[in-house]
């Protein structure tokens, strides 16, 4: 039995020893290597049919000048724009009054998450421009939903409200 506590604990120290190199070198221990998704794998959300807060950091005449001034802008770990085309979102060329083709924006659906989102933008320097009326989402790419909390602080927003509904 002795013999056996023995063994037990110098497998333990070498467990130990072997967590403090790979962290002190800066790696993680090898795991077991994962061909597929833990969980479901979900479509971004697009809000196809909602009527969605925009706030646009630009607009661009070709997807190539919207994308490189969109390399130019980072927002850390968050997510910041995404270009996506103008006519994704009906209503959108009217609020911007700017003519162009593509667009750095972020899209929510509640005035809170705009609000706060381009507070952000404007603390890194980086324009952000609230849309004066509610845009509707003709699907397409995904340009930002999820990103918002829930009201009810369960965690992030993943389903319309009723201010994001005709």
């Amino acid at each position: 039995m002795k013999h056996r506590m023995v063994i037990g604990s110098i497998l333990c120290l070498a467990v130990m020893a072997s967590v403090a190199v790979f962290a002190a070198a800066g790696l993680s221990a090898p795991g077991p290597e994962r061909s597929e998704p833990l969980g479901p794998e979900m479509a971004p959300d697009t809000g196809a049919g909602e009527l969605l807060v925009g706030v646009e950091g630009g607009v661009y005449g070709t997807r190539e000048e919207a994308e490189a001034a969109n390399r130019q802008m980072s927002f850390g770990d968050v997510a910041g724009y995404y270009v996506v085309p103008v006519a994704q979102f009906q209503g959108f060329r009217e609020g911007i009054g700017a003519s162009g083709d593509f667009a750095q924006v972020s899209v929510f659906r509640t005035q809170e998450g705009a609000l706060q989102f381009a507070e952000m933008a404007r603390a890194f320097a980086y324009p952000a421009t609230i849309l004066p009326e509610r845009v509707r989402s003709l699907g397409g790419l995904y340009a930002g939903l999820g990103q918002e909390a829930n009201q009810n602080g369960s965690g992030p927003l993943t389903r319309p409200i009723p201010e994001s509904l005709p």
